[in-house]
């Protein structure tokens, strides 16, 4: 009978002690962040992020970025995570999207030798670039359709951007008829005074 807490202890996940954001999106050749948060007293805690394994005790097959108690922000290659320890959330950060990044990871809070890691698992969805030419529901280069991503930058767009620059004409224009529409107003109160 004391094998059956043992087992249950190893196949349940750690009770939502880490949480992650389940599916994110990222752009062929761009960047994506995910953040994930975890319950408190795991500040100190190294975060990882890495490629999960099929077995029952470890989450990971091979870590990609992993912090330490002493490095809370690391870089490893391609990949980067920052440890917000008083925010208790850290961010892995992907640049320069492939193919190969696409599929399920786990992020997570490294709990020692003998217990189990603390982790959520992560849907990474790699989209195909969308051409230069495009809108919103632009074509790609294979030829196929599909909706531009925001909040994720390409390999071409200026840092800081996120996106938004392509709305600035229709911001311009709305700010232009409210200045008009003022102006009519104030037209409209003076000539109406006399």
């Amino acid at each position: 009978m004391q094998l059956l807490p043992l087992l249950a202890w190893a196949l349940l996940p750690g009770c939502g002690a880490v949480t992650g954001p389940g599916t994110v999106r990222g752009v062929l050749g761009g960047s994506l962040s995910v953040t994930c948060t975890y319950q408190p007293g795991l500040e100190n805690l190294p975060k990882f992020w890495c490629t999960p394994t099929t077995s029952i005790i470890y989450d990971c097959g091979k870590d990609l970025v992993i912090t330490s108690e002493s490095q809370p922000e690391v870089l490893q290659g391609r990949f980067s995570i920052r440890d917000n320890r008083a925010h208790r959330a850290f961010t892995v950060t992907v640049d320069g999207l492939s193919k190969e990044d696409a599929g399920t990871f786990r992020c997570g809070v490294r709990t020692g030798t003998f217990s189990r890691d603390e982790s959520a698992a992560v849907r990474v969805i790699v989209l195909p670039a969308v051409t230069p030419t495009s809108r919103d529901w632009g074509q790609t280069e294979g030829g196929g359709f599909t909706p531009s991503v925001t909040g994720t930058r390409g390999p071409d767009a200026p840092q800081g951007t996120r996106g938004t620059f392509r709305y600035f004409p229709v911001l311009a224009g709305l700010q232009l008829l409210a200045l008009l529409a003022m102006s009519a107003a104030v037209l409209w109160v003076s000539v109406r005074g006399r």
